[in-house]
C-alpha cells in the first residue's frame, strides 16, 4: 500500500465526488411539477424519469467498479465526470420530456462513478487509521447534501425557472471535473504491467539473463543475454532479479459476483440496504407530486418539508456511527430496523386519521428516516468486511443493488403518478417491515457465525485440558531439567 498523504484539497475533492450523484437526485426532486407543466408531460412520465435516473445509477456503480479494476479508478471517474457534465447541459437544452429524459439517465451514468470510486480509492490506498476520518466526512455530505438541495431548488424554481437547476448541475459537473484532474492520485500499475527491476534492457556489461534486448556497459556489444558477446565474461554477474508477479487468467464478470454474492456478510448487509433504500426511494419518488400538487404546497414549503425528513436520516447515521463503536453492527441494525419499521407502522394510521395534513406523512418519515439513515453506514461497514478479490466489483455491486432495488420496487408498485398519502404509507412500511424481518433473522445468524459473534469464539479448549494433551506440556519441560543437572554435573 502507497503511503498517500491526505491532504485538505484530495479530501475536498472525495467529497465532491459524492455529493454529485445526491445533488443530482434531490434538487431535482421540488421541480418535478415545474418540469412536466412545461414539457406538458404527465406526472407519471416524470416519475418514470425518476425510476430510469435510479436503474442507469445502479447500472453506472455496476460497470464502475469493473471499469475501475481494469483501467484504474482516476481515469474511471475522469470518465464519469465528463459524462455527468455533458448529460446536464443536454438536460438544460432539452427541446422535449424524451430528450430530458436521456439526460437525466446520462447524468446517472456518469455521476454513479463518484460513489464507487471514493469508498475505493479509501478502501485501497488509506491506511486503517486514516479511513474513519475520511468515511466520516463523505457520510456527512451525503446526508447533508439532500437536506440543503431541496430547499435551494425549491427557491430556484420558484423565484427563477428549473432549468436553473441545470446550469447548477453543469458548473458543478466542470468544476469537480477540473479538481479531481489535479487532485485524484494517479492510477497505479496493474499486476502484470508495473516496471520490474530485472526487465531493465541496459545495464553495466549485459542485459538481464532473461532479456533480448541491447547490453550496453563497458567492453559490451549487441547480445541476448548475460553470456552473449565477447566481453561479457569479464563483467560481474548481475544480482538474480526478481520474478514478476505470475499472471493470473482474469475471472468473468458473472465468476466475480458469484464468488462475491457467497459472501455471506456481503450477501445479508446488501439485503438489508436495498430494503431501507426501497423505502427512502418511495418517499422521494411519489412525495412531491402528493404534497405539492395534491395538497398544494409550494416548492419551498415542500423543499422545507423533505429537509425534515432529511434531518431524521442524519440523525440516524450520526448515532450509528457513535453506537457502533460500542456495538457489534448486527445490534445497531436490529435496532435501527426496529425504529424504521415502528414509525412506518404509525405513518400507516396516521395518514388516514389527517388525511389532509403533510405531517401527518412527513413526521413519521422523518422518524423512519432516523432509522434508515442508521442503517447505511452500518451496512456499507458491513459490507467491508468483504476482503476477497474484486474490490473495485464488490463496492460497484453492493451499490447498484441499492440502487436498482430502489427503481425495481417503485416500479411495481402501482402508485401511478398521483398517489394518496394511505397507498404511499402502506407503500413505505412493506420495505420496512421486511427490513425489520432481514436483521431479526439474519443478521442474528450472521452474527454468531462471525469472529467476532458470541457463540463462535474457541474458549471451549480450556474444558480439554483434562485429556490427553495437557499432559504432554508437562513432560516437555523434563528434557531442559535433565540437560540442566548434567550440566550441573559435568561442569563444575
Amino acid at each position: 500500500m502507497t503511503d498517500i498523504r491526505l491532504s485538505r484539497g484530495l479530501t475536498l475533492c472525495l467529497m465532491s465526488l459524492v455529493c454529485v450523484p445526491q445533488l443530482a437526485l434531490a434538487a431535482f426532486v421540488p421541480a418535478i411539477p415545474q418540469i412536466g407543466a412545461h414539457f406538458g408531460a404527465g406526472e407519471s412520465d416524470l416519475s418514470r424519469s425518476m425510476v430510469g435516473y435510479m436503474a442507469a445509477y445502479a447500472i453506472s456503480m455496476l460497470v464502475t467498479g469493473q471499469l475501475a479494476d481494469r483501467y484504474g479508478a482516476k481515469r474511471t471517474q475522469l470518465a464519469g465526470l465528463a459524462l455527468f457534465a455533458g448529460a446536464s447541459a443536454l438536460c438544460l437544452l432539452a427541446p422535449n420530456v424524451a430528450v430530458f429524459i436521456a439526460g437525466r439517465v446520462l447524468q446517472a451514468l456518469g455521476a454513479g462513478a463518484g460513489t464507487v470510486i471514493a469508498r475505493l480509492w479509501v478502501q485501497k490506498d488509506l491506511p486503517q487509521r486514516e479511513r474513519l476520518n475520511v468515511l466520516t466526512a463523505l457520510t456527512t455530505v451525503i446526508a447533508v447534501t439532500p437536506a440543503v438541495s431541496p430547499p435551494l431548488a425549491g427557491l430556484l424554481v420558484q423565484y427563477a425557472s428549473w432549468r436553473m437547476l441545470f446550469v447548477c448541475m453543469t458548473a458543478v459537473g466542470i468544476g469537480t471535473l477540473v479538481g479531481a484532474v489535479f487532485l485524484l492520485p494517479s492510477d497505479k500499475p496493474r499486476n502484470g504491467l508495473q516496471p520490474a527491476a530485472g526487465r531493465q534492457t541496459t545495464g553495466p556489461g549485459t542485459g538481464p539473463s532473461s532479456g533480448t534486448g541491447t547490453g550496453t556497459g563497458p567492453g559490451t556489444g549487441t547480445g541476448t543475454g548475460p553470456e552473449a558477446g565477447p566481453a561479457a565474461a569479464p563483467a560481474p554477474a548481475p544480482a538474480p532479479s526478481p520474478e514478476p508477479p505470475p499472471r493470473t487468467s482474469p475471472e468473468g464478470p458473472l465468476t466475480a459476483y458469484r464468488r462475491i454474492l457467497g459472501n455471506r456478510d456481503f450477501s445479508v448487509f446488501a439485503t438489508a440496504i436495498s430494503l431501507a433504500w426501497c423505502a427512502y426511494f418511495t418517499f422521494t419518488t411519489y412525495s412531491s407530486h402528493a404534497i405539492q400538487v395534491g395538497l398544494g404546497a409550494s416548492p419551498v414549503e415542500y423543499g422545507a418539508l423533505y429537509t425534515l425528513v432529511i434531518a431524521g436520516y442524519v440523525t440516524g447515521s450520526s448515532v450509528a456511527k457513535r453506537l457502533g463503536r460500542v456495538r457489534s453492527l448486527e445490534l445497531v441494525a436490529r435496532l435501527a430496523s426496529s425504529v424504521a419499521a415502528a414509525a412506518a407502522l404509525v405513518m400507516s394510521v396516521s395518514v388516514r386519521i389527517w388525511p389532509d395534513e403533510p405531517l401527518s406523512l412527513v413526521v413519521p418519515m422523518a422518524f423512519c428516516m432516523v432509522g434508515v439513515g442508521a442503517m447505511f453506514p452500518t451496512c456499507q461497514a458491513g459490507m467491508m468486511r468483504y476482503d476477497g478479490q474484486h474490490a473495485g466489483a464488490a463496492s460497484g455491486l453492493f451499490f447498484a443493488l441499492q440502487m436498482a432495488s430502489g427503481a425495481a420496487y417503485t416500479g411495481v408498485t402501482g402508485l401511478g403518478g398521483d398517489p394518496e398519502f394511505p397507498g404511499l404509507a402502506v407503500a413505505i412500511a412493506l420495505p420496512a417491515l421486511a427490513l425489520l424481518l432481514v436483521c431479526a433473522v439474519l443478521m442474528h445468524s450472521a452474527a454468531e457465525r462471525s469472529p467476532q459473534g458470541p457463540a463462535d469464539a474457541p474458549r471451549p479448549a480450556p474444558e480439554r485440558q483434562p485429556g490427553t494433551e495437557p499432559e504432554r506440556p508437562a513432560v516437555q519441560p523434563e528434557p531442559s531439567t535433565t540437560a540442566a543437572r548434567h550440566h550441573e554435573k559435568h561442569g563444575s
